[in-house]
């Protein structure tokens, strides 16, 4: 399972609810899962491929390669 390599971001538990006209009938738990890419970045000088979701690779800190 991926799991993002600089903040941790993982999957993530929501409720998935079942409606019967105006009634709720039934509530399921879900996994959510984060969209986590492989990717190389510049680290120390040095091209490394790591792991990171979406939301790291928008920050404007990471250098990709």
């Amino acid at each position: 399972m991926a799991k993002c390599e600089m903040c941790g971001k993982d999957q993530m538990r929501a409720s998935k609810l079942s409606f019967r006209s105006s009634q709720m009938t039934k509530r399921t738990l879900t996994h959510k899962k984060a969209n986590v890419q492989k990717v190389t970045i510049i680290e120390n000088g040095s091209p490394i491929k790591k792991n990171l979701c979406t939301k790291c690779l928008k920050n404007k800190d990471i250098k990709r390669a």
